[in-house]
């Protein structure tokens, strides 16, 4: 398992031909189109110099594309962790480039270290309304925390939102008007292409690739626009600082063993975000080409390139839906494609470098803020509202609780509630009468389907879950519930099919169930079980119990053939 994850995955590299080719480097260069202002505008949403994006953005898609197991997956910064980092980085006794190393690298490793034992199942116990609701919440956040540099205003960093209002009230005396409206139009300049731009140049005849070409290369000419703007006004409107040509090296030192403990509850958070959106977005695309995914490898590829940003100078990354698509619409066939729009930014490093300073703070501000709508998912918000009120309340309580307390503490709020909803769920198993009306070819609830053939002295019974320590006390008193409710009977079958797993509890709680029945001159035979369910329960006592293939040959067995079964008068 560990050497099939960490073994690199480099077939795609002959399977490129002249075609392919072609196709991965135009997908590039429209995907670098994108990649260069979001990277520095989720820099500056980490509160890190812009350049950082850029920085984070070179070596990870490499790494990605020789671990990883999607052919269209765009790894880079993200809004999520970059709000994260933010939240960690502003708070700790270090330089915000320091810590943020420092969390990249301990991310990076919890996937490598996820990835390689094959763990990454553990995170499927982030229940989706959780993730709807903390989604949801961090796009309120996001937009709350750039609020200050889209008017240009001084405030503190926040990690919840009441101290993000908090802030941008206290700074309102510093506002800029010349700021607001460059931002402003830029953020409503944006909104416009994000909404029609792609429709538009369908109408006017344009299609893939250049449709996407032309589509994505809008949000950059925005940010020039506002460049251009600023340079023709008077009024001081804050820019980039400025960039030297070049690489730079990884902020060492790293700190010391305290600081490395201190950030590991944000490290693991980032972990978890970009793991689950990135298997998300791995996902959604690998079902359009039928490829095949392996989370494992997912993680160890994402550890990899985390690590792999900091030397670089970069930061945590993530997987991006949105360039992720891109990259797919754009005709790509293969990894390649992420790797051009790394050197296209390496290239915009050498020899751009001294023009990103600049570009006004107020336009990669409205960038960020337009990008995060796409996170609050109102549909399926409404699909889950609709299918249970409780998983509602968890997206609620997600929501509220990320807004409130911040992402960290919001998130692990959230899985805290979606797991204790989980561990009430199933320690409530339906443990219900079955009966048949139809000569035993069915066995139905007799509560929810009125079914009203009497088997009476044999009492049938199925129990709707597996049976472990946390309900198994409950199927016990369920059982002789229904029991008491018939002084009749003589035989007790329980109904196993549903029954899908027993532990060491379930089991002891079988066994007492059994020898207590027999107490009450109360046969027990179970039916249908699974073959690990009857392995399971090899320690019952053969003579007071035993199993069936059917519920009509326990029937049988109990001295009541189905045939002879009548409905009620």
């Amino acid at each position: 398992m560990i050497g099939n994850a960490l073994k690199p995955r480099l077939g795609w590299l002959t399977d490129l031909t002249a075609g392919g080719l072609a196709k991965d480097i135009i997908a590039g260069l429209i995907l670098a189109i994108l990649l260069v202002p979001q990277a520095m505008a989720y820099a500056q949403l980490a509160g890190l110099p812009p350049q950082t994006g850029l920085f984070a953005a070179l070596l990870p898609p490499v790494i990605y594309a020789v671990f990883g197991t999607s052919n269209f997956v765009s790894m880079g910064p993200v809004a999520l962790v970059s709000l994260v980092v933010a939240e960690a980085a502003g708070n700790a006794p270090v330089p915000p480039e320091t810590a943020a190393a420092v969390i990249a690298i301990e991310a990076g490793l919890a996937l490598a270290l996820l990835g390689a034992l094959g763990l990454g199942r553990l995170v499927n116990f982030i229940s989706e309304p959780v993730l709807l609701g903390f989604t949801a919440a961090a796009a309120f956040l996001i937009a709350a925390s750039q609020l200050p540099t889209l008017i240009g205003v001084e405030a503190p960093r926040a990690g919840n939102l009441p101290t993000a209002l908090e802030g941008l009230w206290n700074g309102l005396d510093g506002f800029s008007l010349a700021t607001t409206l460059i931002g402003l139009a830029s953020l409503i300049a944006l909104l416009f292409i994000n909404r029609y731009a792609a429709a538009i140049l369908w109408k006017l005849g344009l299609h893939p690739p250049l449709r996407q070409a032309v589509a994505k290369s809008f949000p950059f000419a925005v940010i020039v626009a506002a460049a251009f703007a600023v340079s023709q006004i008077a009024a001081p409107v804050a820019t980039v600082a400025a960039v030297e040509r070049g690489l730079p090296s990884p902020p060492w030192p790293l700190g010391g063993p305290a600081l490395w403990l201190a950030l590991l509850p944000s490290a693991l958070a980032v972990a978890v975000i970009v793991f689950v959106t990135a298997t998300a977005v791995a996902k959604s695309l690998a079902g359009s080409n039928r490829s095949h995914l392996d989370t494992s490898r997912e993680a160890v590829a994402l550890g990899f390139g985390n690590i792999a940003a900091v030397a670089t100078g970069g930061y945590a990354v993530g997987a991006s839906l949105s360039r992720s698509a891109l990259v797919e619409d754009s005709g790509a066939r293969s990894p390649l494609a992420s790797i051009v729009a790394s050197m296209v930014v390496l290239a915009v490093l050498l020899f751009l470098a001294p023009y990103l300073s600049l570009l006004p703070r107020t336009a990669l501000a409205a960038l960020v803020i337009s990008a995060v709508f796409g996170l609050i998912k109102v549909r399926d918000i409404r699909q889950i509202l609709a299918h249970d009120r409780i998983e509602g309340a968890i997206v609620a309580v997600a929501f509220l609780a990320t807004l409130i307390f911040g992402v960290r503490l919001g998130l692990a709020v959230g899985a805290g509630v979606g797991l204790a909803h989980f561990l009430w769920f199933s320690s409530l198993p339906r443990v219900t009468r079955v009966g048949t009306d139809d000569g035993g070819m069915s066995f139905r609830s007799v509560d929810r389907d009125a079914v009203m053939i009497d088997t009476l002295p044999v009492l049938i019974v199925r129990i709707d879950r597996s049976i472990y320590f946390g309900n198994a006390a409950y199927c016990e008193d369920e059982i002789f519930a229904r029991i008491a409710q018939h002084e009749e009977v003589t035989c007790l079958v329980i109904d196993m099919r549903a029954v899908n797993g027993v532990d060491a509890s379930g089991a002891a709680m079988l066994r007492r169930l059994t020898e207590r029945l027999r107490e009450m001159d109360i046969m027990v035979r179970f039916a249908e079980a699974h073959e690990p369910v009857r392995r399971a329960l090899k320690s019952l006592d053969p003579n007071i119990c035993c199993f069936h293939r059917t519920v009509q040959h326990a029937m049988e067995e109990c001295g009541a053939p189905v045939d002879e079964t009548i409905a009620p008068t």
